[in-house]
C-alpha cells in the first residue's frame, strides 16, 4: 500500500504527471458537458457509455478526414475487445437520431451501409478538440509537429 505521504516518490516524470493531470481535466470537462447534455434533453439514452461514444465519434471523424468511410461492421471490429457489435449499433442509432451521423448505402454494394459524419459532428468535435487543446496547453504540452517522433519530447 502506498501512503499519501509517499506520493512524491512515485516514479513518474513531470511529463507523465502532466499527462495524468490532463486526462483528469478532460474527464472533468466531459462529465460536466454530459450533465449539460442530459439537462438540456439532448441525449436519448443518457446511460450509454460516453467513452464508447467519444471513441466512435473520434474514429469515424478521423477516418473520414483521412479519406476513408467506415461501415458499422468496421467500427465494431475496432471495438470488439471492449464492447459488442449490438452496443456499437445502439450508439450509432443514437448518433443518427441526434443528427451527427447518417447511414447511407454504399454505391458499390448497396447491402453495406456507410457511416457519414454530418457538419454537426464536426461542430461538436471542434468544441471538444479546442477543450482538449486548451487542457493540454494548461498542463504544458505544446503542438510542435517538427518535434514529432523525436526523442527530445
Amino acid at each position: 500500500m502506498l501512503l499519501i505521504e509517499d506520493r512524491a516518490q512515485v516514479e513518474l516524470d513531470q511529463a507523465q504527471r502532466a499527462l495524468l493531470a490532463s486526462d483528469v481535466s478532460w474527464l472533468e470537462y466531459r462529465a460536466e458537458f454530459r450533465r449539460q447534455m442530459i439537462k438540456g434533453g439532448f441525449l436519448k439514452h443518457p446511460w450509454r457509455s460516453i467513452f464508447e461514444a467519444d471513441m466512435i465519434f473520434t474514429l469515424i471523424g478521423h477516418k473520414w478526414l483521412e479519406g476513408e468511410v467506415l461501415t458499422v461492421k468496421q467500427v465494431a471490429t475496432y471495438f470488439d475487445a471492449f464492447t459488442s457489435e449490438v452496443t456499437i449499433t445502439r450508439h450509432i442509432d443514437d448518433m443518427v437520431a441526434s443528427g451527427t451521423l447518417v447511414r447511407t448505402p454504399d454505391p458499390k454494394d448497396r447491402r453495406r451501409l456507410l457511416l457519414m459524419p454530418t457538419q454537426r459532428l464536426f461542430e461538436i468535435g471542434q468544441i471538444f478538440l479546442q477543450a482538449r487543446k486548451e487542457i493540454a496547453q494548461k498542463h504544458g504540452f505544446v503542438y510542435a509537429p517538427s518535434q514529432a517522433g523525436t526523442e527530445e519530447q
